[in-house]
């Protein structure tokens, strides 16, 4: 469980900074949004969507991490189960 968290605060923070990696595949889901797999660590699958400015990442195991920048700033929300 730590390693995921983990995982998810190294991508969050890494992304705030830098441009999006590719991401292994894409899907459109629900109203339109684009789906990325990005990654797969000890079988938990890792994804991103973007959401009116907003990254959210999400993993197969139920956490997920919001990030979003306001001006110079960037905020980042988890929500760990």
């Amino acid at each position: 469980m730590k390693k995921i968290i983990i995982m998810l605060a190294i991508c969050a923070s890494i992304t705030s900074c830098m441009e999006f990696k590719p991401a292994q595949s894409t899907e459109v889901k629900g109203n339109g949004f684009q789906v990325e797999f990005l990654f797969q660590q000890d079988s938990v699958k890792v994804y991103r969507f973007v959401d009116g400015g907003r990254t959210h990442y999400f993993t197969s195991k139920g956490e997920t991490i919001s990030t979003f920048k306001s001006g110079k700033h960037s905020h980042r929300d988890e929500n760990i189960k």
